[in-house]
């Protein structure tokens, strides 16, 4: 019935309510729902007691339970004269057997029972529903949050002692209409510095871009959690923004920004509506404040990481605290901060990360989300400000370390030769939607009827095709990068973003640093990127690398797609690397969970057979043109117990780093293939344009094996790629040519026979 605490209905009116599954405590759930619902609200106000026991059929009086029942919720069915029962399962539906105790007594409004509350409050949730004398059932309101219906279609109240009537708030609909002044804004890209800076003269301001906004005023706080100390009226300019000088004794506060809107009914009532400055660099957490930090200082150019080409990446996918939740980092490590335990960790060259061998690592977010406490396990992809990082993996989000704690931990993993991409989200906002309420239709996507539009699938897709949130959207990418020398972006579901910007974002990125990485993700619930695209230095994530990977391994299918796969042919794009390999990413099932359809034991490792076909899958991608990505764990079976969408599930994501001593020789031989991959004898593996290598498909290979003939036209070697994909030992016989040939991984004996493994990997060698 509820939803995340509640649910929200509207009428035709324009009026809301917000049904809390249980009493309200203080907090922002009402207004969390409201935005959850893709709605505006203003004028929010608990029910009192008569109207909520109105629409509810109950409300706590006092000590008492209220039950009512208004006249004019039943006209023509209902005289002053008629007598009416409260019946419950707890009289069996049957009140007339003790009238006394069920039948209700008229009022001005229509009818009430009082009942003692400790004798109610002690019973379970039960239903309860109001009948006549002459046996006529009143329906319930049907709309009310605790209107329970069965299966056969009747409704009923509930009566449960967490809603005893501080659980119901109404609220007033806001319905703005795109107007003209709307469609000027969108398209006009406001120019400077936002947020709290210091110009050339050193004069210090707060700017924010409101223009439809009546009034914002700038709320200045002395403490995280006290009420504002200070009000300070913003003025107006021309451009559309608001801006009013700073005072020096506000460094190191925090702040918030009042925006008054005018309700677009023509009326001159105004809501107003306290957000977090979209440009603020740090949070104390979702909901704000933000604090007031001076500038942080811009890596320098020569001090900037040099990333690798794009071609010779291998990429883990990684969550921070999957990563560190099990990691053994000793005493130094004790009472530290996420962030500064990434530090810690990837400064110790016998880490996982280290160890495995990949040179660049992809976070999910980072940037501030909506967890509502520092101990909610949260992927991330329902950011509430674009430019500080995530408060609860710091030490102390009150003095706002986030910012020089992250940016330590990104040097540590420079240090270790490590380039760290971000996973980034520009398509839609989490809870509180702060631009939401700082201009809704200004900032989010919009459809004819003037509802938010998901084509996310989070219900409040961003417009990226308006100019001040392109503004926005770079301004903050501009910002990590020069700030925290982060190497490389992947944009999750970049579709939504559009070619324009995301070409517009390649231009600005590659001016900042050379062999900038730039991923999208190329779908979204509209559709996918064009081929257009090709014409970028973009690269895309490959799910047909992802499909057709597990229909070979799996069911031994795909023969022709998986050579597409080893010659780079399989995506449509114009380079090699603008396929991004992988099997499997946070999003769904591992790649075990896939393959594996059995039940395994608590610690029981993996039947063998599923060890190869996983590592057969690794290999493969491995040895493909274009850049692949492992998920941290896949080298040593990592699973998620089958649990497809795990984004609260820090239990089943945590790399349980205890498996690597049962799958060690997997886990070996992929670091072994990774090194082979990043070393110079395997340039072969990694072209830079169509044309590097030729494919040649060889004879002479039995059925359920591929012999792939690789020639790179710029070291003038060739090699031999063969995959045996049936699940059984066999003989492969080499054609004689090959006979002698040095191999990886496997010793071959110099003779016509060659016995290969089941699901083995992968054999090359120089042709003689």
């Amino acid at each position: 019935m509820y939803k995340a605490g509640g649910k929200v209905f509207v009428s035709n009116e324009n009026r809301g309510w917000v049904y809390l599954e249980k009493d309200w405590d203080g907090g922002r759930l009402h207004l969390d729902l409201v935005e959850q619902a893709g709605l505006l609200g203003g004028s929010f106000s608990l029910l009192d007691i008569i109207q909520r026991a109105g629409l509810g059929g109950y409300a706590k009086d006092g000590q008492e339970a209220l039950f009512l029942l208004e006249e004019n919720q039943f006209p023509g069915v209902l005289n002053q004269q008629s007598e009416v029962f409260l019946a419950s399962s707890l009289n069996d539906w049957s009140p007339k057997n003790r009238p006394d105790k069920w039948k209700m007594n008229r009022n001005e409004l229509g009818w009430e029972l009082r009942l003692p509350w400790h004798e109610l409050s002690i019973q379970p949730p039960f239903c309860f529903k109001f009948i006549t004398e002459d046996g006529v059932w009143l329906e319930p309101f049907h709309e009310f949050g605790s209107v329970l219906t069965t299966s056969e279609g009747v409704k009923n109240y509930q009566f449960d002692s967490r809603r005893s009537g501080r659980d119901v708030f109404s609220f007033e609909v806001v319905d703005k209409e795109r107007n003209e002044e709307l469609d000027r804004w969108l398209k006009y890209r406001p120019e400077g510095k936002f947020g709290y800076f210091k110009d050339n003269d050193e004069i210090e301001w707060f700017r924010v871009f409101a223009p439809r906004a009546k009034q914002v005023d700038l709320l200045i706080y002395q403490s995280s959690e006290g009420s504002s100390s200070e009000r300070v009226p913003m003025q107006l300019q021309e451009d559309g923004s608001w801006s009013t000088k700073a005072k020096e004794e506000w460094e190191n506060t925090f702040y918030m920004l009042s925006i008054l809107q005018k309700y677009e009914d023509g009326e001159s009532a105004c809501f107003e509506k306290i957000v977090l400055d979209p440009y603020a660099r740090a949070t104390i957490g979702r909901n704000g404040p933000g604090l007031i930090l001076p500038e942080p200082r811009k890596i320098e150019q020569e001090s900037r990481f040099q990333i690798p080409p794009l071609r010779d990446l291998v990429i883990a996918e990684a969550h921070i605290r999957d990563l560190l939740e099990k990691a053994d980092l000793g005493t130094a490590s004790k009472g530290k901060s996420w962030f500064e335990r990434l530090k810690i960790w990837i400064s110790s060259e016998d880490c996982y990360l280290r160890e495995l061998g990949v040179n660049a690592v992809e976070f999910q977010p980072l940037q501030e989300f909506d967890s509502r406490n520092e101990d909610e396990y949260h992927w991330g992809y329902m950011p509430v400000n674009f430019f500080s990082p995530e408060s609860s993996y710091s030490s102390s989000p009150q003095r706002g370390t986030a910012v020089e704690e992250f940016k330590m931990a990104v040097e540590a993993f420079h240090e270790a030769g490590i380039a760290v991409i971000l996973d980034v989200v520009y398509n839609h906002v989490g809870i509180p939607g702060h631009l939401l309420n700082l201009d809704r239709e200004l900032y989010f996507r919009i459809d004819e009827f003037g509802r938010l539009q998901n084509f996310s699938g989070c219900g409040n897709d961003l417009n990226c095709e308006s100019e001040p949130v392109r503004k926005l959207v770079i301004d903050s990418l501009t910002y990590l990068v020069e700030t925290f020398d982060l190497d490389g972006f992947r944009f999750d579901l970049a579709e939504l973003l559009g070619t324009d910007l995301l070409q517009e974002i390649e231009v600005k990125m590659k001016s900042i640093k050379g062999n900038f990485i730039l991923i999208a993700e190329p779908w979204s619930f509209r559709g996918r990127l064009p081929n257009t695209m090709n014409e970028t230095t973009y690269a895309l994530w490959s799910d047909q690398c992802r499909e057709q990977v597990l229909s070979l391994v799996k069911e031994g299918r795909g023969h022709e797609e998986i050579i597409q796969l080893l010659t780079g042919k399989l995506d449509s794009h114009a380079q090699p690397w603008q396929s991004i390999n992988y099997i499997e990413s946070h999003d769904d099932y591992s790649f075990v969970d896939r393959i594996f359809n059995g039940e395994k034991e608590e610690q029981e490792k993996f039947p063998d057979n599923l060890i190869k076909m996983n590592r057969l899958a690794i290999f493969i991608i491995l040895f493909s043109p274009g850049v692949p990505m492992l998920s941290a764990g896949q080298d040593f079976m990592r699973n998620k117990d089958g649990v497809r969408n795990t984004y609260k599930r820090g239990d089943l994501n945590v790399l349980k780093y205890e498996d690597l001593s049962y799958y060690l020789e997997l886990n070996l031989g992929v670091r072994q293939m990774i090194k082979f991959r990043l070393s110079e004898e395997g340039t072969f593996l990694r072209p830079q344009k169509m044309g590097d290598c030729s494919y040649h498909v060889c004879e002479g290979f039995p059925e359920g094996s591929i012999g792939l003939e690789i020639k790179d036209k710029r070291k003038h070697k060739s090699f031999l790629l063969v995959i045996n994909f049936v699940g059984q030992d066999r003989t492969v016989l080499y054609p004689r040519k090959w006979i002698g040939s040095r191999c990886f991984l496997s010793e071959i004996q110099a003779s016509s026979n060659a016995v290969f493994p089941s699901y083995s990997y992968a054999v090359f060698g120089l042709k003689e």
